[in-house]
């Protein structure tokens, strides 16, 4: 018999966060930039009892045969609502507040709908921080919905919190008041999404921010927002199904160190969206690489609350199947401990080159603490002799590609512009902005926008090379950057090397390491003090 394990455990965990974010008092924005706020998250004090629930609800719906998130329900199926966006220079950080996703019927009138989320079984409406999400995705929401054909997606919406660039200030951000011209957006579905009884389908809506966006004759921002969406159905194909996630970031909430279902050896459940979004089951296989190697690859030796990275994919039972979990530190909200997400604005360093202090902004904390931490925040990051410095671990190409290259992550070498992942304790007196003592840093990985500038070096196979490029961000001009590319770089356009042309703005993702004394890469010089992207991602426009 099958097991509806992912969904079910989903759909549960949705319906308690959604309790929670009621109790915490959540309150509209107002539309004048200021944020949505919320009271302490409950989400880590998850009381026995609901615990219990859960695990009696999941030993009812099956046993045996493969874990699937596909609902019994007749005459529906299920729907992952993925999210993702095109990206602008120097808006640093852009949540929206997804309250609600309608669908419309191919073929039905204009006012029939029908509503995805929020419902009871799928009760959340997820905070999105789309500032993260250039050219990669997250998982929204999963839900169930009548079997039918749908041509439209009608998403209610207001901005959460926005930040810019901002070089009259000191850490050069500040958040941007924000005026949103429609709450209620409706998309055409191209080509149109079919759902279909007793399956899985995936719906990918991606924002245009730059079109979002409006600036005045001097290209500066106004903060009016006319929210500009796509949206298309995701197909199956390939051996990462419906598309891999690189970073799919959360805290865990609870383990299940037995077999889920056939093929999987364990399981989690990973509350996402700093708990404003959807709590998801990742299941592990014998061939999950989690990390660190130290854990032994028990995934019961993970404590709940720990903040983790997870590489993965949505199969086509609807199984979130992680190839790859980067367990960082465990979170606890009720002493102040917290992952804080975010780039690098600022750095203070010592005589012998040493960070000391640096101002980043935090657009989210893990789990969510906007009492203190409000989104899209400066905070000051104290580091000291004990504090940790460690790079995204879940690409070994990439890892490789720093190896051989002699590029570390350390207090030498973090810099302005960088992704990072702080955990730390943090104090706040009244009035003042947030200090953090840094237990560990974690370098992510990250995109650029820009304009490619000079090909350096390009191999036989049109992809193992570097060239020069000039990133967007003012927060990050003035500082020479080399991106080195390898056979496994996915290059979407143009298909290698020899193609890429000065003509059209880019984007490339990957680990950006600076380079601190000089030295080569792929066989091309490389200046001291260059910050070079180890690349996995490279599109033109």
């Amino acid at each position: 018999m099958s097991s509806h394990y992912s969904f079910l455990k989903s759909s549960i965990w949705g319906f308690v966060t959604s309790k929670f974010r009621q109790e915490q008092g959540a309150t509209p924005d107002p539309g004048d930039g200021r944020r949505v706020r919320h009271r302490r998250s409950l989400a880590t004090k998850l009381s026995a009892g609901l615990a219990t629930i859960l695990l009696a609800a999941l030993a009812t719906t099956g046993c045996g045969g493969g874990s699937s998130s596909v609902p019994s329900t007749a005459g529906t199926g299920a729907l992952y609502t993925i999210v993702g966006d095109t990206p602008t220079c120097n808006v640093l950080g852009f949540a929206l507040f997804l309250t609600e996703l309608d669908l419309h019927p191919e073929g039905a009138s204009p006012t029939q709908t029908l509503t995805a989320y929020p419902t009871n079984a799928s009760p959340t409406s997820p905070v999105v921080e789309f500032g993260t999400l250039r050219d990669t995705s997250t998982i929204a929401n999963l839900t169930t919905v009548s079997a039918g054909t749908y041509d439209q997606a009608i998403v209610t919406l207001t901005v959460n919190s926005a930040a810019k660039y901002d070089p009259t200030v000191n850490p050069p951000a500040s958040l941007l008041k924000t005026n949103i011209t429609t709450t209620r957006v409706v998309v055409n579905i191209q080509p149109p999404l079919t759902v279909t009884k007793g399956q899985v389908s995936v719906l990918q809506l991606d924002l245009n921010l730059a079109q979002s966006l409006a600036v005045d004759s001097q290209g500066q921002l106004t903060g009016d927002v006319t929210p500009v969406f796509t949206a298309r159905p995701v197909p199956a194909s390939g051996p990462n199904d419906f598309g891999e996630f690189d970073s799919l970031e959360g805290f865990i909430l609870s383990v299940n160190s037995s077999s889920p279902g056939t093929g999987f050896t364990s399981s989690f459940v990973l509350q996402t969206l700093s708990g404003r979004g959807p709590a998801l089951t990742v299941d592990l296989t014998s061939a999950t690489n989690l990390l660190p190697a130290t854990l032994n690859d028990r995934i019961d030796e993970v404590p709940t609350g720990s903040f983790v990275e997870v590489d993965g994919y949505i199969n086509t039972s609807g199984n979130i199947v992680a190839k790859g979990i980067q367990v960082e530190d465990r979170e606890d909200i009720t002493n102040q401990m917290l992952a804080y997400l975010g780039p690098v604005l600022s750095v203070t360093r010592d005589s012998s080159g040493n960070v000391t202090q640096f101002d980043m902004l935090s657009r989210n904390t893990e789990p969510d603490d906007t009492t203190a931490v409000d989104l899209d925040s400066n905070i000051t990051v104290n580091v000291s002799s004990s504090t940790t410095f460690k790079a995204y671990q879940l690409s070994p190409d990439l890892t490789a590609q720093a190896n051989a290259a002699n590029l570390a992550f350390n207090a030498q070498t973090l810099a302005p512009g960088q992704e990072v992942v702080v955990h730390g304790v943090y104090t706040k007196a009244t009035g003042e902005l947030v200090n953090v003592a840094a237990d560990a840093i974690y370098l992510r990985l990250q995109p650029f926008q820009g304009d490619f500038t000079s090909l350096l070096q390009a191999g036989s196979d049109d992809k193992t090379g570097a060239f020069q490029f000039a990133p967007c961000s003012d927060l990050v001009k003035g500082t020479p950057f080399i991106v080195a590319t390898d056979g496994q770089t996915d290059f979407v356009n143009p298909l290698g090397l020899s193609a890429l042309s000065p003509a059209t703005p880019m984007l490339v993702r990957g680990l950006s390491l600076l380079n601190k004394q000089g030295g080569t890469i792929n066989g091309v010089p490389v200046p001291a003090g260059t910050m070079v992207l180890l690349a996995n991602h490279i599109r033109q426009f």
